[in-house]
């Protein structure tokens, strides 16, 4: 089993080979707990083809039934990420920013009293809205694919999913686990600062466990960044919006947009480490200007001055050791 690595750096980057984590079977969350589907197949809806003729669609949508794959595109020649709406015939591709995915309450599991999930951040038991890994029939089915045709054209090797940050009520946490009953694979945690990476090979569809913890409204910070065969790199960025709980309201899903990094304030100068400049328009700091000119230029005028006087009175003792000693005069001084 392919380990996750992490890299040097702030950011991680998660290089999960993803078809080789569904070539060995998928695990889905089901009350109370996590267990392995045995009857699940493991190709069931995951062998698709995405054809270059699929439209894109326009207005607000909410996705809570059916399936639903996050993938980048070129839309009118412009690198693009959105989702593909397969609740629809033939299926239609729509901008991150008319959907939001609503987690029915069909979607509520027990967190499960296994010291390997404490990564969900929630109590044994306590309620969670889970989006599965295998597809139910009630809740939305929410994954991602690199398979459009121009991107399979134009990307070198694979994209970069990332995710740079979640707001919300609760804990968000996405995780792939295998039929095996191995260890779950944590893709992205809401609780860890700082973006997180996730390395996928084109042509590739996959869908993973999205677990959240409270209802309400959840923002993800999404982008997806590749580089094509050109050697150009693309990159775009957009909310990823979450109404979880049928209680919650969709406008303010629509209305919330995820939270600008708060600026670190600048360490402020220990007093008397820099002087503070005079404010414009302070006629006492610019009105001292002339005066400090005239100082300078006065010192200056006294130094050339010294250095003349000295000069000339060493060569008139160089022409009075040289000439001929005279007679004393009345007083005793030479003339």
């Amino acid at each position: 089993m392919p380990q996750l690595r992490k890299p040097p750096g702030p950011s991680r980057r998660r290089a999960v080979p993803v078809t080789a984590l569904l070539a060995v079977g998928l695990l889905a969350l089901a009350a109370p707990a996590v267990h392995a589907d045995e009857n699940a197949d493991e190709g069931d809806d995951l062998e698709q083809t995405v054809a270059p003729e699929e439209e894109n669609a326009t207005g607000r949508a909410v996705l809570d039934i059916g399936h639903v794959d996050i993938g980048p595109r070129f839309v009118d020649g412009a690198w693009r990420i959105q989702g593909r709406d397969d609740s629809q015939s033939p299926p239609v591709w729509r901008s991150l920013t008319d959907v939001v995915t609503r987690v029915v309450d069909d979607a509520v599991q027990q967190a499960p009293d296994n010291p390997r999930f404490a990564f969900l951040d929630a109590e044994p038991g306590s309620d969670l809205h889970v989006i599965p890994q295998t597809q139910a029939p009630e809740v939305v089915w929410l994954g991602w694919n690199t398979q459009d045709p121009e991107v399979m054209a134009r990307v070198n090797r694979g994209v970069t999913l990332t995710m740079h940050g979640v707001d919300g009520p609760g804990h968000l946490a996405v995780f792939l686990q295998n039929g095996d009953l191995g260890a779950p694979q944590v893709l992205w945690d809401g609780d860890e600062p700082g973006p997180q990476e996730l390395w996928v090979d084109v042509n590739t569809h996959t869908h993973a466990n999205w677990v959240f913890t409270e209802p309400g409204v959840y923002v993800v910070d999404f982008e997806v960044s590749a580089e094509l065969i050109t050697g150009e790199t693309v990159a775009d960025r957009a909310p990823l919006r979450f109404a979880v709980g049928e209680a919650t309201d969709v406008d303010e899903a629509f209305a919330t947009t995820a939270d600008e990094p708060t600026p670190v304030p600048a360490t402020p100068e220990p007093d008397g480490a820099q002087e503070e400049e005079p404010a414009a328009g302070d006629e006492s700091a610019t009105s001292s200007l002339p005066a400090v000119l005239l100082a300078v230029g006065a010192v200056a005028v006294a130094l050339l001055a010294a250095v003349v006087t000295v000069t000339a009175r060493g060569r008139r003792a160089r022409r009075l050791a040289a000439a001929p000693e005279a007679p004393a005069g009345p007083e005793g001084d030479a003339s």
